[in-house]
Order: structure tokens, then C-alpha cells, then sequence
């Protein structure tokens, strides 16, 4: 009777493995492993008369290795760690996950202008791109002169196309901002394409939204860089 009720642990240790090869979604996968695992566990300590440490030890071992991952999943999809002000931003990055904006932010250096700065030269190739955290920068092209909203990026368009800025932009004293070099970007998406497709979602909405707003709707969008 007692080997037939420990024999339990394994058939249920099987469904639960049916399941996670079954599951498509991270997380759901490595619960439904992590069961199985604990019943294998229990099975080992139980079928013989003394346990079976060499495979408990393995299989704790992969458990605790999974537990880590578990972790690091959950992390990847909530806020829970980030502070107020980061939530805040995070909040105006709806094409990124949770895991892939701290990796953004870990990219990049957020800054505050000391005094009048200017982030791209028209003309000029663009090396950096810049997320404009508050106040507005000030853009001009062909001697006019448009603001630009906080919540915008500067430089996206000739990070996308490799053209250099069509437009020059500039901040005032007081304006906070976020930079990412470009190489460092580029070495990134190497590592992470589902950053690159992310990030890539995030500038075209930020795109469409300055075209909505009419900022500035004469640019041609070839050349465009703002």
C-alpha cells in the first residue's frame, strides 16, 4: 500500500510535467516544473528505506536554480521594485515591459541641463538619443522654432534611419533628460532583440504622436529628426 501511495508522487510529478511542456508562458512552465520537481523530491525520500540523497540533491539543486528564475521572471513583469518617480516614467513607456524599461534606464544616464544645452545639431550625425523627462526642449529648423513636449525622444528618427539631425534641439537650465548612446544601444539589441522590437514600438508610437500634435507637420519625414 505504501508503495503504491508513493508511486502517486510520480504520476502527479507527470501531469505536472505534461503541463509545463504544454504551456506556452514562461512563468506558468517553470511553476508547473518546480511541482514536479518538489514531488519528485518527495517520491526519493520516500520509495526506499533511506532516502535517495544523490538524486534529492540533484533535483533540489534544479529546483532551487528555477526558484531563481521564478524570481527573475515575476521581476521582469512587475513594478514592485521601482520607486515612485521610476514608476511615473515607466508609465510613459506602454510599448515596454517592466523587465525591459530598467534595462532601458541601466543603458542610458539621466541628466539635468545646468543651462542652455543644445542635444543635436542639424546636420550633425546622431550619436545619442534623448527622452525628454520634464519641461519642453525647444526645436529649430529653417529658422523657426517649435517646442517640444516633455515625453518626447530626440534623435529617434536618425537612430531608425542612420540620417543625420534635420533639425537642431535644445534645453533649458532645469530640463531633465534621459541619454542612451547609440553604440550602446545597438550592443544591446545584439543581446536582446525583444528590447529592440520593444524600444522600436515605443519610438514610432512617440512618432505618431508628434505627427497628432502637429510637431511641426511641415517636416518631410524622410529627412525629419526630432
Amino acid at each position: 500500500m505504501l508503495g503504491l501511495s508513493v508511486a502517486v508522487l510520480v504520476y502527479a510529478a507527470f501531469v505536472f510535467d505534461v503541463f509545463g511542456f504544454l504551456a506556452r508562458d514562461e512563468l506558468w512552465l517553470r511553476l508547473q516544473m518546480m511541482a514536479a520537481m518538489l514531488l519528485y523530491m518527495g517520491y526519493y525520500y520516500l520509495v526506499a528505506d533511506a532516502p535517495l540523497w544523490d538524486a534529492i540533491i540533484t533535483n533540489g539543486t534544479l529546483a532551487a536554480i528555477n526558484l531563481a528564475m521564478i524570481f527573475v521572471v515575476i521581476s521582469e513583469r512587475t513594478t514592485y521594485s521601482m520607486n515612485r518617480d521610476t514608476a511615473r516614467l515607466f508609465a510613459q513607456f506602454g510599448m515596454l515591459s517592466p523587465g525591459q524599461f530598467r534595462r532601458l534606464l541601466r543603458l542610458g544616464t539621466r541628466e539635468t541641463a545646468s543651462c542652455h544645452t543644445i542635444l543635436v545639431s542639424e546636420g550633425a550625425p546622431i550619436e545619442t538619443v534623448y527622452y525628454i523627462v520634464n519641461n519642453s526642449a525647444i526645436l529649430t529648423k529653417m529658422d523657426e522654432v517649435f517646442p517640444l513636449d516633455a515625453g518626447s525622444f530626440v534623435g529617434e528618427i536618425g537612430f531608425l534611419t542612420g540620417r543625420p539631425a534635420s533639425a537642431t534641439v535644445a534645453v533649458n537650465s532645469g530640463t531633465e533628460y534621459i541619454a542612451w548612446k547609440v553604440a550602446d544601444l545597438n550592443r544591446a539589441f545584439a543581446r536582446a532583440p525583444g528590447l529592440r522590437n520593444a524600444l522600436l514600438a515605443q519610438l514610432n508610437n512617440d512618432l505618431a504622436t508628434k505627427l497628432a500634435r502637429s510637431v511641426p507637420m511641415r517636416f518631410d519625414m524622410q529627412t525629419a529628426d526630432i
